[in-house]
């Protein structure tokens, strides 16, 4: 027996911690169970250090929350830190002031439906955030109905998030550069389905700031199929 074996306590302390942590990013545990498909008194003994998953259970958890295993081994912070990618270094230069100047941003892991009200239309946009140590890298596709005769690779959104303050920015272009945005986004508090509010510019135009709503999807397959098959304009009624 090597000398660093935890106990089952030990164990179970460390997986409540850490989901205690990543079950903050939702604002109801019950709204939570119910995506995650556990019985809510079942995931009160989780977050208590009661009891651990079973095998099939802790990997529903680790794929909605983006991360692995390690979470009954190792605190949080300890998991993010190792993931790195070069985004984080680009964008604390470009922010300025060292890595202090930014910090991850509050995004939940999963998808968001991207609403921008252009004038007399609207564009919808299907994004997935996965958060790293300091950014979020953001990866998504333009709907079919924004660009009905493209391909889904001219049609692909690559980009990153992060935290300065109390605003998140969020940069996003397709291929090649082209359709480059600027998200300047806070959350909103007007207790509606929409989790975030706030501007984007696009590139060809930034005298012209237009307004931005998130509306966080999660993981549930059905809302993200529903809101990828709308059209733009169906979509921002619902917003």
């Amino acid at each position: 027996m090597t000398d660093d074996t935890r106990s089952p306590e030990e164990l179970r302390a460390m997986f409540s911690e850490n989901l205690r942590r990543l079950a903050q990013q939702h604002r109801s545990i019950s709204a939570l169970c119910r995506k995650l498909g556990v019985n809510r008194t079942q995931f009160n003994r989780y977050l208590t250090g009661e009891s651990v998953p079973r095998p099939d259970v802790l990997d529903r958890i680790c794929r909605f929350f983006d991360v692995d295993a390690r979470i009954l081994l190792k605190p949080l912070d300890e998991i993010e830190k190792s993931e790195s990618h070069p985004a984080t270094s680009a964008l604390t230069e470009f922010l300025g002031s060292g890595s202090d100047a930014i910090e991850k941003s509050p995004f939940a892991p999963g998808f968001y439906a991207v609403i921008e009200s252009l004038s007399d239309e609207h564009r919808m946009t299907l994004l997935h955030a996965r958060p790293l140590t300091q950014c979020t890298l953001i990866r998504g596709y333009v709907s079919r109905a924004a660009m009905p005769e493209a391909p889904p690779q001219a049609r692909e959104i690559q980009g990153i998030a992060a935290c300065s303050g109390d605003t998140v920015y969020m940069l996003t272009s397709q291929r090649g550069g082209h359709n480059s945005r600027v998200y300047l986004i806070s959350p909103d508090a007007t207790g509606t389905a929409v989790q975030w509010r706030g501007s984007v510019v696009n590139s060809a135009d930034t005298s012209n700031p237009e307004p931005v709503v998130l509306k966080y999807l999660g993981h549930d397959s059905a809302a993200i199929f529903a809101a990828a098959r709308l059209s733009t304009n169906n979509l921002a009624q619902h917003f």
